[in-house]
């Protein structure tokens, strides 16, 4: 299926991405990044567009989507791109990825979803993530993205979190 092709031009296109970032190739990451985005938009149209989702595709394009927010900033870390206080920000988004993935597993069929909060944070990760791979003096506009995206981020995970409880308690 062309969709699940996509998402694994996504997964292969990680390592180059991760290279670009610590050689300081900020173009060629930029450009890789973008990629990688599209293949992640393209996927899923596709896949409603002609009827080809399923629950590996979709479970396949999760997976892709978690690896290249955990593959981008932590090679952004690595890069030194986040001094001081701001090493807060990307842990708080890889952070709640793993908090959410681990939700999902014990509360399988559960909807993990906000798209009223979940989009707006996912647009501003890609914009901060962008503005910071690109060598263009934007890096504070992409820190400050990435900041209101893990705010964002934080306050689904609470959501997540008060919705699970009821049935997280031990019996």
């Amino acid at each position: 299926m062309l969709p699940n092709l996509l998402t694994g031009l996504r997964l292969l296109i990680l390592p180059f991405l991760v290279w670009a970032v610590v050689a300081g190739a900020g173009w060629a990451a930029l450009a890789l990044f973008l990629g990688a985005g599209l293949t992640d938009i393209l996927d899923g149209r596709i896949a409603r567009r002609f009827g080809l989702t399923s629950k590996f595709g979709a479970m396949f394009d999760l997976l892709a989507d978690r690896l290249l927010t955990l593959a981008s900033l932590g090679a952004l870390m690595a890069a030194g791109a986040f001094a001081g206080g701001w090493i807060a920000v990307p842990l708080i988004l890889i952070g709640r990825n793993f908090v959410v993935a681990g939700l999902q597993q014990v509360l399988p069929g559960r909807d993990f979803d906000l798209p009223l909060i979940e989009h707006p944070k996912i647009a501003l990760n890609f914009l901060g993530v962008g503005l910071l791979l690109a060598p263009i003096g934007m890096q504070a506009a992409g820190l400050w993205a990435l900041a209101a995206s893990a705010a964002l981020s934080a306050a689904t995970l609470a959501i997540y979190t008060r919705r699970a409880l009821p049935e997280l308690s031990l019996r």
